[in-house]
């Protein structure tokens, strides 16, 4: 078959110089309980070590990103959604040596007591609007340290803190 007779092919994808982009895949959750979210503190050799930031993390081989935010809250949380997730936002970040998309879910979470996996170093549950009056450009441009991976990983997420507050307002 040629691309001419193959209609899932474009004549971009025809085009002998084009690369597509390529990108692991990621995702979070907002985990809400009553008006807080469930902040997760990073530990000590990851990504972002020390900082608070929301449960999430990698795709595995053929897992869908709704799948892959349930998945990760249970593992660092050990809690569930409790019904629907619904999409936040998307947007692309480079974390562990490779460019990943990040898909960003809210839900509610069942009760139960947050027990934290190796990954982490504590929890807490706070408000999304004081996340997000924290990240101000002085406090993302501390935390980056200079380094602009970090600091577009963090302007990222204000954004999509952001959206957040407009889905839930």
């Amino acid at each position: 078959m040629t691309a001419s007779d193959d209609p899932l092919l474009s004549d971009l994808a025809a085009a002998s110089d084009y690369v597509p982009a390529m990108y692991a895949l990621s995702a979070v959750v907002y985990a809400e309980r009553g008006d807080e979210i469930l902040l997760l503190k990073r530990a000590v050799g990851s990504a972002l070590a020390g900082q608070w930031y929301l449960p999430g993390g990698a795709a595995e081989p053929g897992e869908l990103p709704e799948e892959v935010a349930r998945r990760e809250l249970l593992e660092e949380s050990g809690l569930e959604i409790d019904g629907e997730l619904e999409i936040v936002g998307c947007f692309p970040m480079r974390v562990y040596g490779h460019d990943t998309l990040q898909v960003s879910y809210r839900g509610r979470v069942a009760d139960g007591e947050v027990v934290v996996s190796h990954e982490h170093e504590g929890a807490r549950w706070a408000k999304a609007s004081d996340m997000r009056a924290l990240l101000t450009d002085e406090v993302i441009e501390q935390i980056s340290g200079g380094r602009d991976d970090v600091r577009s990983i963090l302007t990222n997420v204000r954004i999509d803190l952001d959206h957040y507050l407009a889905k839930i307002s």
